[in-house]
This record gives structure tokens, sequence and C-alpha cells, in this order.
């Protein structure tokens, strides 16, 4: 079932950048704030104790999904 929801918001996030009058810009934008967002977690996680494995999961979620996908995978690497 987590899955699905994971799977169900890139779907969701990914129409609403089709469905945006500037394609490559959003995607490009969302690249952009999601290796940011990245990049804070694991620097700040460094003293607070959290991490996120930068692998090609871990960057394409955050990729594509930007910020919320970050906090997504904070929160799945909280609870799991």
């Amino acid at each position: 079932m987590f899955w699905f929801v994971i799977v169900l918001s890139g779907l969701a996030i990914l129409a609403a950048m089709l469905r945006s009058r500037h394609f490559v810009k959003a995607v490009l934008l969302s690249l952009i704030q999601g290796g940011a967002a990245l990049f804070a977690v694991n620097f700040v996680g460094d003293f607070i104790g959290v991490h996120i494995p930068l692998n090609v999961f871990s960057c394409s979620v955050g990729g594509l999904a930007g910020i919320p996908g970050v906090i997504l995978l904070l929160i799945s690497d909280i609870i799991l």
C-alpha cells in the first residue's frame, strides 16, 4: 500500500508538470530544488543523526518530486 501511494504521488506530480506551459522549466526547477534539499538533509543530518543514502532511487525521487519527494524519503527513513 505504501508503494502505491508513492507511485500515485509521483504520477500526480508529473501530470501537474505536463499540464504546465513550461514543462522543461518545471522539471529543471524540481531537479535543482530536490538536489539542494538532498544535500541540505545530508549535511544537517550529520548533526542530528538522519541520513538519506544517495542512490538511483533517492536521487530520482528527489529530482522528480523535488522538496516533497525529499520529505517523503526523510519520513520513510525515520519510520522504517
